[in-house]
């Protein structure tokens, strides 16, 4: 089956990505630092606009900033007096920014200087490329080759079109529109015809649709970039449509190789004409004589100085001088300061070191760092010039409060290990690159500043994202404590368990992964929430004979409930009793009540390991009638199970029993109270889910773990099936099981609580 060249998502996604990954290397040597090596990769799509690029990011912010900054731009004589690079960028980053706050503000220049938009404006170039490749165009006299590419590729990406209307084309899913008439003429017609006649163009996420155009079923794709006259001129038709409800406007900010001298403004195509440079990728060898040479420093010439004012932290303490405040006193000497402190700096250079002053050199490298204007610069300076400034960070006085600090860091990151945290968020920096930090930090700032919309302070803000994060986004927990829950077993009583310790610190010895721990207490309380008719429920009810069969340790336990009588409160909205006199509710109807008056006398008659084998008798029987129906279980098969259940324990006829359970009023206000704690607690729309410690778990198409044994008919007769693997369902299941024990762990350790016996 073909693709069409106009659904190609992957493909187009693809495309930049690969490009990202192997970017052409470019080597270049400054001029005036000959021994330095720089290295830059540069992305294999074509230079984009910084203009475009500003569009980009504000509509990343929301989706209509890109619609504000484009109609800012459309003003006539838009930075018409701009003839720099310089000059437009300051103009383009003061325009963005005034859509944002101080804080975004910041990462929008930022984020524009690493030319993080560019590979958008790639992918749209993509698409401009699939628009005009898939309608023929015709070739006239007047026409002019426009490629798409400047690297002298045309082969794909050249087309003859419309002079004068070449570097804007409307897209609308049917025909290619070069000029406006050609637009007015579509609107009128496209009017008469039915929307679902016309052909529509493929919309994606990433596209910018117009303020209120959604009304409309008809797509008109505009191509071209801002500070063009001709977008300008198609955009004016197309907003007025849009506004009358006639189209969905939509925008692909394009600009041609070639459009350059139609530009309305210099800093329409400022960026597009050089190759994009991918930030953090860059790599500078620094070259250094590291030869020993014989110098006389004895005297130092006048207005000569090894450092630079600008760039080196003066405020620290050198000999007892302070240079940034003489510097402050005297800015017409600086040179000759600058050079006396070259010379104090160079006269504290000692051959060796005693054993003593090394012992917190690495704390006071510390401190000089974290107490300098400049971290980074100080960072710098000391890395490539330890051995001549040693001996002066030996000589400083060490903050007792920075030594602490640097111990307390130690016990928490291993030697020779590097943390990096973003408001207390840990960071892998080995996997994390420039453009994920940033949107990292775009992020923290972005809510920060829905924090400060709402007039909280700063202290307040700070500590919201330093915040960690809920262990679970949609698990809540409940309090299920009552006597409606029925337990099949109890670690601390049962005879089974006896052998199991009881010391609960046996919770931290070292066992296989996955395995739980076998100890004789009830940490981990497992309590389904059922109705016994239904499938999941009948499965549920064989999976936790099984675990129980095979000593999980774990308390396992059900909360029953009749899906009927649900419905039946929602519609009336009664509370207890439920099912009044005057009410038309068949009770004899409800199968799931009877399983559960029948299950409350046997547990209360016969103990509850007989009752859970009597909901296991049910459905047996409900199998053997291989009917897929939940609805399938009838009266005679649930008296048949109770029957076979209780026929051995008890000296009278099971029927007169029958009769008298139904009779009883007692059963069957118990089984309308745990109907309407189930309600209460609001997860009878979940239908048989998982309470793991009060962490509720909603029914999944994930591993379910099948009962052991298994039993099918053969010719009449039952022939037992071996134990079965974990089997994976498929996703139109509602199974839900205790998940295999090398994920059940990872489950249990979110869900550690006490729970005393209900």
């Amino acid at each position: 089956m073909g693709i069409s060249p106009r659904s190609r998502v992957s493909a187009l996604w693809l495309i930049p990505m690969f490009y990202l990954a192997f970017g052409g290397l470019s080597y270049s040597v400054e001029g005036h630092r000959p021994k330095n090596v720089q290295v830059s990769l540069r992305a294999n799509w074509p230079g984009t606009s910084l203009l475009l690029e500003a569009g980009e990011l504000l509509s990343k912010e929301w989706k209509d900033l890109f619609w504000e900054f484009t109609e800012l731009w459309l003003q006539p004589d838009r930075a018409s007096n701009c003839s720099t690079a310089r000059c437009c960028l300051d103009i383009i980053l003061n325009d963005g920014q005034s859509f944002l706050s101080n804080r975004l503000g910041s990462i929008f220049e930022f984020s524009l200087t690493l030319r993080s938009a560019s590979p958008r404006l790639a992918l749209y170039r993509q698409l401009a490329e699939d628009s005009l490749s898939s309608f023929p165009v015709d070739e006239e006299v007047n026409s002019t080759t426009i490629g798409l590419t400047s690297d002298g590729d045309h082969s794909r990406s050249t087309r003859l079109v419309k002079s004068g209307r070449s570097c804007c084309w409307v897209d609308t899913g049917s025909v290619l529109l070069f000029n406006v008439p050609e637009l007015l003429s579509w609107l009128d017609t496209s009017l008469d015809l039915e929307a679902d006649s016309l052909e529509e163009p493929e919309l994606f996420d990433f596209d910018h649709i117009y303020f209120g155009s959604l009304i409309s079923n008809k797509v008109a794709i505009l191509y071209g970039a801002v500070g063009m006259k001709c977008f300008q001129e198609f955009h004016v038709v197309l907003a007025e449509a849009s506004k009358k409800g006639k189209i969905k406007y939509v925008a692909r900010p394009v600009l041609l190789s070639g459009c350059q001298a139609v530009a309305n403004s210099y800093c329409s195509f400022v960026g597009a004409s050089d190759a994009v440079n991918l930030g953090g990728y860059g790599v500078e060898l620094a070259l250094k004589n590291m030869e020993y040479k014989a110098m006389d420093d004895s005297a130092i010439k006048k207005g000569v100085t090894l450092e630079d004012p600008k760039t080196e932290d003066l405020s620290q303490e050198i000999r007892g001088f302070i240079f940034s405040k003489i510097l402050e006193r005297k800015p017409d000497l600086t040179g000759d300061i600058m050079a006396f402190r070259d010379f104090l700096l160079s006269s504290t250079i000692s051959d060796t070191l005693e054993v003593w002053e090394l012992k917190d050199l690495g704390h006071q490298t510390a401190q000089r760092i974290v107490h300098a204007l400049d971290p980074l610069q100080a960072m710098q300076e000391i890395n490539q010039n330890f051995p001549s400034i040693v001996s002066l960070l030996s000589q400083m006085k060490l903050n007792d409060s920075i030594k602490e600090e640097i111990i307390t860091n130690q016990r928490m990151v291993p030697a020779g290990k590097s943390l990096m945290a973003l408001n207390g968020a840990l960071i892998n920096i080995e996997e994390v690159d420039l453009y994920q930090l940033m949107d990292m930090v775009h992020e923290e700032l972005s809510l920060a500043d829905q924090f400060s919309i709402l007039k909280l302070p700063q202290n307040a803000i700070l500590k919201l994202l330093s915040a960690p994060p809920p262990s679970g986004s949609n698990v809540f927990r409940i309090d299920f404590r009552s006597t409606y829950v029925h337990y099949l077993n109890n670690l601390e009583e049962d005879a089974m368990y006896r052998r199991w310790r009881s010391n609960i610190n046996e919770i931290l010895m070292p066992v296989f992964p996955g395995q739980l721990r076998y100890i004789r207490k009830n940490l981990f309380h497992a309590v389904y929430v059922i109705d016994p008719v239904t499938t999941c429920g009948a499965e549920i009810i064989n999976m936790v004979l099984s675990m129980y069969q095979n000593s999980v340790p774990m308390r396992f336990g059900v909360i029953l409930y009749s899906s009927k009588l649900i419905k039946h409160i929602e519609e009336s909205k009664s509370r207890l009793p439920i099912v009044a006199k005057n009410d038309d509710f068949n009770e004899w109807d409800d199968i799931s009540s009877l399983i559960i008056r029948l299950f409350l006398y046997i547990k209360e008659s016969f103990g509850s390991q007989t009752a859970f084998q009597y909901l296991y008798n049910v459905c047996k029987i409900k199998d053997a009638t291989d009917v897929l129906d939940e609805e399938a279980v009838q009266v005679h098969q649930v008296e048949e199970a109770f029957i076979e259940t209780v026929l051995a324990k008890t000296k009278s006829p099971p029927q007169d029993l029958l009769l008298k359970i139904e009779k009883e009023p007692k059963y069957k206000e118990e089984a309308e109270g745990t109907t309407h704690f189930v309600y209460k607690l609001g997860l009878s729309k979940l239908q048989c889910c998982l309470l793991l410690n009060g962490l509720v778990h909603e029914p999944s198409s994930g591993w379910t773990k099948e009962t052991y044994t298994q039993r099918k008919r053969v010719g009449g007769q039952e022939e037992s099936l071996p134990k079965r693997r974990h089997v994976r369902r498929l996703p139109g299941s509602r199974k839900f099981a205790i998940p295999p024990t090398y994920e059940l762990d990872l489950l249990l350790s979110r869900s550690f609580a006490w729970f005393p016996q209900a």
